[in-house]
């Protein structure tokens, strides 16, 4: 049976990564998709074959939508997070945010890593090599205490998974996007 691979958070992931995951033998594209479709245009012909799943991982709703898609794809060999940790709606030069803004960005953030990375864990199977990747997008001029803080938290949080997951026979690492798509 052919292995699946998973890119959860596809609005947030560069498109040079969506086009390298199409390589994959069956993809699976989760995350917030514009009802347009233009994520689907812009990957061309070959985007035809792959899964597009629209979830929502800031909900619980999306969390067991998520879940149960990694349980029905089975096996899966490949699974690609990436997470949005760049700040939205802060004012002025001294990059001020409301709590009502920076708790739900925060939330959002450890809660996708949580749930990815044990519903991965539960459903990836060792023997065949599989690995988990968490992608950091670059924040560039949105560089705020909050994002540091996450991504800080984020790459910590793998350091000290991937031993764990190396004792399963699983492999999970952090890669930082860059902005340049």
């Amino acid at each position: 049976m052919t292995a699946s691979g998973f890119w959860i958070g596809v609005d947030s992931m560069p498109r040079s990564v969506l086009h390298a995951a199409l390589q994959h033998e069956r993809p699976i594209f989760c995350g917030r998709l514009p009802a347009d479709n233009v994520l689907q245009t812009q990957l061309g012909d070959r985007s035809e074959r792959a899964e597009w799943h629209e979830v929502a991982l800031g909900t619980p709703i999306g969390h067991g939508y998520l879940l149960d898609l990694l349980r029905q794809r089975l096996p899966i060999d490949r699974v690609v997070l990436s997470l949005a940790i760049s700040a939205s709606g802060y004012d002025g030069p001294l990059k001020t945010s409301s709590l009502d803004r920076l708790l739900p960005q925060a939330r959002d953030v450890v809660e996708a890593l949580l749930v990815v990375s044990r519903g991965a864990e539960a459903v990836m199977d060792p023997n065949i090599g599989a690995s988990m990747t968490i992608m950091l997008g670059d924040c560039g001029e949105s560089v705020t205490p909050l994002t540091e803080g996450l991504a800080a938290f984020v790459t910590r949080f793998a350091q000290a998974e991937s031993k764990r997951w190396a004792e399963m026979g699983l492999s999970l690492s952090v890669e930082h996007a860059h902005s340049g798509e």
